[in-house]
């Protein structure tokens, strides 16, 4: 698992807000460095590095995981040195006051978001809802420094390296959705390069969290004949969601039937794990699956495509917390299915 934490350290480390992916590229390409056969990006900002079998007319596999994270725009500089930012994917600002924040204008610029003390607020202010607009970036420049290294259009993201928690949990920004390309990157560690049936495309793909964009022409682009989405999953939480109940951290990633992914696909999914007496969670959903499967699933002609899931607790803040444990069961599951489609032993 010490190599699950070390790639998933790396990973998160990097940043990548939505719309931003490409200040990933040169340090993904190190991380990634004789893992893939080939590798490339694209112009809606996705990376993409592919394995090959080695067998002629061999039929491909997509392992997709998002490589954006959520973070800020800058939407103002003031005068007297503060940032105003909007959002670039789904923040939460309740999490936010006094949480630390890293800028990238000219240079990386660290900063703290601030808001009202209690004593100079009015009376019921403090009942109020907190939104983004209630708060600013203090970098403890002056107005006219600030403007000389941030503009309006420059990204943020939350400051929060990966640590260790007790009992196998790590906690970090981003692991929505790095730890997946972690598992992946794990996964292709594990194959055994003599049974890989199938050309192995992993598309890290950019824009998952603003709308998809990197999955739909990433998929389209591509042209493979089998896929599997990772992304993270919630998980029980006390007074939570009576459905999140039997989703538990620890317990193996979540495998999704939906009535958006291919059952097929999602079945042999489930059999690899059984076969190889691997841990998993199941799960149903309603409809879509709320990751980048179905935009796989309806593009080109469609592909076939399914989805495995990592169990994560307080998605979309800067302190998200996953169990290590599943980042490599998870990643078994993928290396025996990669295996095992289009060999000897699939059917």
């Amino acid at each position: 698992m010490e190599r699950c934490f070390e790639l998933a350290r790396a990973l998160t480390a990097l940043p990548s807000v939505s719309g931003c992916e490409e200040q990933a590229f040169e340090g993904l390409e190190r991380i990634c460095a004789g893992i893939f056969d080939e590798s490339y990006t694209n112009p809606a900002g996705s990376f993409v590095g592919v394995v090959r079998c080695g067998r002629p007319n061999a039929k491909a596999l997509l392992l997709d995981a998002h490589l954006d994270e959520i973070g800020f725009i800058v939407s103002q500089v003031f005068d007297d040195g503060f940032l105003a930012v909007v959002r670039a994917g789904g923040v939460d600002p309740r999490v936010l006051s006094a949480s630390e924040v890293m800028i990238y204008g000219k240079k990386p610029l660290k900063g703290v978001f601030v808001s009202k003390p209690p004593h100079l607020q009015e009376p019921g202010e403090s009942a109020k809802k907190i939104e983004l607009s209630d708060l600013y970036i203090d970098t403890g420049l002056t107005g006219k420094e600030l403007k000389e290294l941030v503009k309006i259009g420059d990204f943020c993201e939350s400051v929060s390296p990966a640590v260790k928690l007790a009992n196998g949990f790590i906690m970090a920004k981003s692991l929505d959705d790095k730890i997946c390309i972690a598992q992946i990157l794990r996964a292709l560690e594990l194959i055994d390069r003599k049974k890989l049936g199938v050309d192995v495309y992993c598309l890290f793909s950019a824009g998952e969290e603003i709308g998809g964009k990197g999955a739909i022409t990433g998929a389209y682009g591509i042209d493979v004949d089998y896929a599997v989405a990772l992304d993270v999953c919630n998980v029980y939480m006390p007074e939570g969601r009576k459905h999140l109940e039997n989703i538990r951290p620890g317990s193996g990633c979540v495998i999704s039937y939906s009535s958006t992914t291919n059952r097929a696909l999602t079945t042999k999914l489930v059999n690899t794990a059984r076969k190889h007496a691997i841990p998993f969670q199941l799960r149903g959903e309603p409809g879509r699956t709320g990751t980048n499967a179905h935009y796989i699933q309806i593009s080109r002609a469609g592909i076939p495509c399914t989805n495995l899931s990592m169990p994560l607790r307080y998605m979309h803040t800067p302190v998200e917390i996953i169990d290590l444990k599943d980042v490599l069961t998870g990643a078994k599951i993928i290396a025996r299915f990669a295996e095992d489609l289009g060999g000897e032993n699939d059917g």
